[in-house]
């Protein structure tokens, strides 16, 4: 039975216009609107109701786009539900100010900056992290994190962590997802060395067992695998109980994520604009609306019915239809990579009997 009472994260897309243009964004193919002055008041009568719903507090994420493009937004948004969310930014950073930091170290929000490590320039065009001015402003903040994605010009997670420390010292980092290719990129975005890719994964398998043993779950390799590992041992455990495997995609869109806009739409991704109806909406029909567009789309990746990783990538992204372009078969190859040293890393902890508590 699924409930708006399982939704433990909201992502509040700002709008999608940025000052950047990365080159692997799922949203470059947007239309870049008039940033927004205001908004809805069915987005407030929604936020306060489901900060209302249950005791703990929900996480809400402010996402563009840039969203700091929309920092007056933003800050009413905190200033009114001051202590009823736990807040969070994705940024490219560089918009980030002085008072800016102040603010939400006084309001205790989570600023997630995007980098995919030393080579970053060659995809967003900027490296954050080689400014020295930013790195300063990073530091001071009270929470803060380092989001990523895993392309062709990021498959070193060691070289990665090394970066960051020698940048902004220690630094939480979230792998967030491994590229797809969803139109025609560039292919150096997506021109893996499978080889040394492999190598750098089961190098995270050898230390994340050593971790697990020692009770260690803060390293490099444990950021690299815990998105795979916890998608096995979920699959294992529901195999186990003989309940049924979960189709929809990682996500969990509607189940745990919602997805809203300041206009007061839903959208099945913050990532990408499939409106699914309006906050105003009761809960099971958007669910309902949700499930039939995932369907409807995860049916079309036919080529997933055969592939040794399905039950565990669960099709991939869903809005991602063109699996039979060049670049995204590459892709998908990196994450059947992925997934087996996942999926060997638990066959790991089980042989030696360690319980993995992520």
């Amino acid at each position: 039975m699924n409930s708006i009472y399982a939704v433990q994260k909201i992502y509040l897309m700002m709008g999608p216009a940025c000052n950047l243009k990365c080159r692997h964004c799922y949203q470059m193919d947007n239309p870049q609107p008039h940033l927004h002055k205001q908004i809805h008041s069915d987005v407030w009568d929604f936020l306060d109701r489901m900060s209302s719903l249950k005791p703990e507090k929900l996480d809400l994420v402010f996402w563009g786009g840039e969203p700091l493009l929309y920092w007056p937004l933003i800050q009413s948004v905190i200033d009114r539900f001051d202590g009823r969310f736990n807040f969070a930014f994705i940024s490219n950073g560089t918009l980030l100010t002085d008072a800016m930091v102040d603010y939400l170290n006084a309001h205790n929000v989570l600023f997630s900056v995007s980098c995919d490590g030393p080579l970053t320039a060659k995809v967003r065009n900027i490296n954050i992290l080689d400014d020295p001015a930013f790195c300063a402003r990073f530091k001071r903040l009270n929470r803060r994190c380092i989001g990523t994605t895993i392309h062709a010009y990021n498959i070193d997670p060691f070289a990665f962590e090394r970066f960051v420390k020698e940048r902004v010292g220690e630094t939480n980092i979230h792998y967030q997802y491994t590229l797809e290719c969803t139109w025609e990129m560039d292919r150096d975005l997506y021109e893996y060395d499978f080889e040394t890719y492999e190598e750098h994964l089961k190098t995270c398998r050898k230390l994340f067992i050593e971790g697990a043993v020692k009770g260690d779950m803060t390293s490099i390799a444990m950021d690299y695998l815990k998105r795979g590992v916890l998608a096995v041992m979920g699959t294992q455990t529901r195999a186990e109980g003989g309940i049924q495997d979960r189709w929809w995609p990682e996500c969990s869109s509607m189940r745990k994520t919602m997805n809203i806009d300041i206009e007061g739409y839903v959208h099945l991704c913050h990532n990408m604009m499939s409106v699914l109806g309006r906050v105003t909406d009761d809960y099971d029909a958007l669910l309902d609306a949700n499930d039939r567009m995932l369907k409807e789309k995860l049916a079309r990746k036919t080529e997933c019915d055969s592939c040794s990783v399905v039950r565990w990538c669960r099709r991939g992204c869903p809005l991602n239809c063109a699996a039979d372009h060049p670049g995204q078969k590459i892709c998908c190859e990196a994450e059947r990579i992925y997934w087996k040293q996942a999926y060997l890393t638990v066959c790991d902890a089980a042989k030696i009997t360690t319980d993995i508590a992520l």
